[in-house]
């Protein structure tokens, strides 16, 4: 390995002295502290359980939206975002016949943060559309913002699918560029997925406008 000449320069005498010493020591714990709580290292209040566990309470008929359950996720899903609730559903309008699923979940945001739907729709079969963009909603009465994307199937069909998601800390939604740095130890994510129809108009806003307020009531306050 070539040495520079800025490698080959002497240290300052106060950095091989005790006030040297002393800052490294500083330096090492600080950086261990925010390690640890960047990536939940200290672990989780027995109360964020609960927390994740309320997700169920979200009723099975919300206006004209109604499912018949919850899609269980695999132990690896479980595992890879370690979450510590979950909501998974697909709701069908009673009007239209229009459906929507929806994925809720609730853990540590480190793996909450990092999984978005670029990566989960990443294959052979779906082709990802333009860059995704931000879309804005006041449903719940806060002002959310959301991230949108346009998936095309790669089969003779060429059917589209709509995409929404973010994150909240018990806050507004918002589609945010770096959620994993918040200043939280969790977070909630949600993800939508509609076929587009008629006009390439997709039935997801009809649905958050029913979904959002309801999920508003069982998520904990981000000031709590």
């Amino acid at each position: 390995m070539m040495k520079t000449a800025e490698s080959n320069r002497t240290s300052p005498s106060w950095m091989t002295g005790t006030f040297g010493v002393v800052s490294a020591i500083v330096m090492i714990a600080l950086g261990g502290i925010l390690h640890g709580h960047y990536s939940n290292r200290w672990g989780q209040p027995d109360k964020m359980m609960d927390i994740g566990a309320k997700l169920k309470q979200v009723p099975l008929s919300i206006g004209e939206w109604s499912s018949n359950g919850d899609i269980e996720l695999s132990e690896t899903t479980l595992t890879l975002l370690e979450c510590m609730g979950y909501l998974n559903r697909v709701y069908v309008s009673k009007s239209t016949g229009e459906s929507v699923r929806v994925a809720l979940t609730f853990g540590p945001k480190g793996p909450i943060a990092v999984h978005t739907p670029e990566i989960c729709y990443s294959s052979r079969s779906v082709t990802a559309g333009d860059k995704r963009k931000s879309i804005e909603n006041d449903f719940d009465g806060n002002r959310n913002s959301l991230w949108e994307l346009i998936f095309t199937s790669n089969d003779v069909e060429r059917s589209k699918l709509h995409v929404t998601y973010g994150w909240s800390d018990g806050g507004p939604w918002l589609a945010a560029e770096n959620p994993r740095f918040w200043r939280t130890d969790y977070l909630y994510k949600i993800q939508t997925a509609s076929g587009l129809g008629k006009g390439n108009v997709a039935a997801t806003n009809r649905f958050l406008q029913d979904f959002l307020p309801e999920i508003r009531k069982i998520m904990k306050p981000s000031r709590e």
